[in-house]
This record gives C-alpha cells, structure tokens and sequence, in this order.
C-alpha cells in the first residue's frame, strides 16, 4: 500500500516540479499551516501532500483491522445497532436509550402486553503500554411484563454489565477480561438478533476472550466464560436459559449449573468473494459442538449478484449429560442424549438494492437420543439470536427438536439506505417426539428500519404473526416497535 501511495505521489512530485511557479502560502491558523518562502514550489506541496495521505492511509487501513486502537471491540451499542463509532487511540464513552412497544396478542386466552425502556452508558479509556480499562451499565425498566410463558415477571434490571481489562499488541492479539461481551455464532450477548432489534440489551458473560490476526485475512479467537449473567438476572451466575426460560423443554434441571461456555473460533476472508468460519465449542454438561459457515459472492454484472452460503454442525453430549438426567413434557424416561447434526443453504440474488433470498435448515441424528437428533442451545435459547439461515423473529428450528425448516426473504433498502424494508415466510416441520410438541409452525415477518438521517437515531418496527396450530397454543401477533438514541 505504501510504495502504491508514493509510485503515485513521486509522479505528481515530478509534474509539479516541471510547472513550477513562485508561490505564496498564508496563514492557515485552523489547520496548523504556518507562512512559508514566499518563493516556495508546487513540488513542495506535493512533499506535504505525500507525507498527509500516507498517514491517512495509514489511519484508514488501521481503522478497516478487526485489532487497532481505533476499534472498541466491547462497544454494546455498535453491537447492537451497527453505528460504528471511529475515535481516536485516547479512548471514548457514550450513552444510548431505547424504548420499546412491544404487544404480544394470542388468538387464544387474554392478551398480554409490555413496554421496556433502555439505558446504556458505557466507555474505555486511553491505553497505557497496550493496557486499557473499559466498563459499561444497562438499566431496564419494564411495564407489565407477565402473562405469556416465554416472558418474565421482573420489572426492573439495573446491571453492571461490563468491567474489564483490555490488551493489544502490534495490532494482533487483542486479550480482554471480566465483565465482558462475546460475539460469536452460538455464545453471544445480544437479546436479540444482531442488526435485527436496536434495542442495545446485551447478556455479558464473566471470562476471558483472545483474538489472534494471524494474517490479514485470518482471525483466531478463542474464549472460556465461567459465569453468565442472562435476561432478567442482574448478576452473573452459572446457569443458562434453559434454566430463567421457564416454558422450555429442560425445564426439569431447575436451578442446576454447569461451569459455562468455551469456544475456540477460525475467521477466513482471503478474497472478496469469499468469507468463511469454523467453531469448536464445549457447552459444558450438555454437549461438544463443531459449527461452519461458509458464503460465496457471485458478480453477475451490472446490478446483478447472487451469494450462496452453507452451514453445518455436528453435536454429541458433553460431561454429566443433562439431557439424559431429565424427562421432557409428559415423560418419565430420560429426554437422551445430544446427537444431532445439521446442513443448511441459503441463495439469494441481488438486484440493485433488492435482495431475495430462500433459505433451508436439516437437523438429524439417531432415534432414542435427544429430540431424536435435536439440538442443545444453552445460550441462544428462547431469544433467535442462533445462525441458522432459516431462523426469523420467533422461531427456531434449534428450539422445536428435529425435522427441516425454510425460509423466503425479501429485503429491500429505499431514500439512499437510509430505509430498509423486509419480509420473510417460514415453515417449520418438526419430528414430534412427546405430545405436546408442535409438529408444524407457520411464521410470517415484516420489519421497517429507518435511520434518521444526520443522526444517531433509528426506528424499526416489525410485525409478526405466528401460528402452531389450535392444540400447540395456537396462533400469536406480536407487534413491536423501537426507537434508538445513540449520543
């Protein structure tokens, strides 16, 4: 990149020394210019010129690394709503509010409803030698928080969710540890699907978290989380969400803890058109999991694309084997153990800003064993945020038990990006194991995001109607909608 910059800028320095002219140069008090010869040439502009735009490039090329002292690998908000904040190497904080609508409106039995506000503040300060503290607060304020299974009767949560130690050298490892947040496929902390909800609410976990920029195109990461602090606790404890989610098919294990996640991960980007990544991970006490993920983007062009993407995992119990210490709904025997494994495929064409996709997720695995092939999700449960392609706003293929999903998808960006419009259709067939389970779910999506422009503002809505049929619970409408404030 460097000898590109002054091929480039030695051509401009040999033009402007062939029509060189006596120049003067004033004062320049904002830009820190002082007057120079007033015989002074246009070579010598170019000399300044050279010296600015190598260490622009520079600071941009830093700035476009997963580690630098321009990246706040922590940050919750740009997490959460993708507003990337570029600062300086002297470290920075900011706030960010969100309110949420939220009316959950089942065909069956009375109509429950909620409101939530969120509170987040959070920063990291200057490094010193590579070293960096940072720390963040959630607080969250619910109205009428109860009535349907997969919600909660807490009211309010104040959290300290982040307190850490961070570390980088040469801009290739990077070691945070503490209160942290972990951004990977199926250990994360979002509440939500990320670049799905804006609504800034995060579930940090207590560990250690290392990235490795192997080469420009190769991230290694590696994390072990001794304690999690999930949605509506407001401290760190060694359960997961098979435990807080009361209506979930584990929910026999009660208050039982395991000794938490620990995942060691593999990002590939050689070229453009290519992004790939493989997980290993130990979900402790319930199962050993190993994950890909692989997308091509195929030029077609003008404003033609396609992308095709393709994913699958393998599971099989890990430690005490909690699922084969307790019975699902309406057994005695035990649920089995986790052996499951799973292929997806997405293809989707893209048409200037249109993109429309169809998507499809198979998870197997031998009779007798969990769900007869289903799969564990001890962190993503109950809360969408798994990778699967078909996974939309309610439901998950991870969640129901075995069998095959799809999904369509359109999406739609309008008014320079600033408007994105989506709308997806999923079908579930599920393996019915035990009576209860539904053996097929309907899910119908649309969302509108916009981002207010010239502002760190957005508001996204989303409609969803859900229906499981008459003897699983029946039908659900969930209208929802968000305003964020980052400042």
């Amino acid at each position: 990149m460097r000898q590109r910059y002054k091929y480039i800028l030695g051509l401009k320095l040999i033009i402007g020394v062939a029509y060189a002219e006596p120049t003067v140069v004033y004062d320049d008090n904002e830009s820190g210019i002082s007057r120079k010869s007033i015989n002074q040439t246009d070579d010598e502009y170019f000399e300044n010129d050279s010296s600015i735009l190598l260490q622009q490039q520079e600071i941009k090329d830093l700035k476009n690394s997963y580690i630098s002292p321009y990246n706040y690998l922590q940050d919750p908000i740009d997490l959460n709503m993708g507003t990337h904040q570029s600062a300086e190497s002297t470290g920075t904080f900011h706030l960010g509010t969100s309110v949420i609508g939220n009316i959950n409106a089942p065909t069956q039995g009375q109509n429950r409803a909620y409101n939530t506000d969120i509170f987040q503040v959070w920063g990291q300060t200057e490094r010193v030698a590579g070293f960096a503290l940072g720390g963040g607060g959630t607080a969250v304020l619910n109205f009428n928080q109860t009535g349907q299974p997969n919600t909660f009767g807490t009211t309010s949560v104040f959290t300290l969710s982040q307190a850490y130690v961070d570390y980088q050298y040469s801009n290739k490892v990077d070691v945070v540890a503490g209160n942290i947040l972990i951004t990977t496929p199926w250990v994360n902390s979002f509440g939500s699907q990320p670049g799905g909800t804006y609504a800034m609410g995060n579930n940090p976990y207590q560990g250690v978290m290392v990235n490795v920029q192997a080469l420009s195109s190769l991230l290694l990461t590696g994390f072990y989380a001794w304690s999690y602090m999930q949605y509506p606790n407001n401290w760190f404890n060694q359960q997961t969400y098979y435990n807080t989610n009361g209506a979930n098919l584990l929910s026999g294990i009660g208050n039982t803890t395991t000794n938490g996640p620990a995942g060691l991960g593999l990002i590939w980007n050689p070229v453009d058109s290519y992004s790939g990544q493989m997980w290993f991970y130990n979900f402790a006490d319930y199962a050993q999991m190993a994950y890909v993920d692989n997308t091509y983007h195929i030029p077609l062009g003008g404003i033609f694309s396609m992308d095709a993407s393709a994913q699958g995992f393998m599971q099989s119990s890990s430690g005490s084997a909690i699922t084969n210490q307790v019975s699902l709904p309406g057994q005695t025997s035990p649920a089995g153990v986790v052996s499951s494994n799973g292929v997806g495929g997405k293809l989707a064409l893209n048409i200037g800003n249109n993109t429309t996709s169809i998507s499809y997720n198979n998870i197997f695995g031998s009779s007798g064993s969990y769900l007869n092939g289903g799969m564990v999700t001890p962190y993503t449960y109950g809360m969408e945020i798994d990778p699967l392609y078909t996974t939309p706003a309610l439901t998950s293929l991870a969640e129901l038990g075995s069998g095959f999903a799809y999904t369509l998808r359109n999406s739609t960006l309008f008014m320079e990006n600033s408007l994105k419009f989506n709308l997806s259709f999923s079908q579930f067939f599920v393996n019915q194991i035990y009576d209860t389970q539904p053996n097929l779910v309907t899910e119908y999506d649309a969302s509108l995001l916009y981002r207010i422009p010239h502002t760190n503002m957005n508001v996204w809505t989303r409609m969803v109607y859900q229906d499981q049929g008459e003897a699983y619970g029946g039908a659900l409408w969930q209208p929802r909608v968000i305003f964020n404030w980052t400042y």
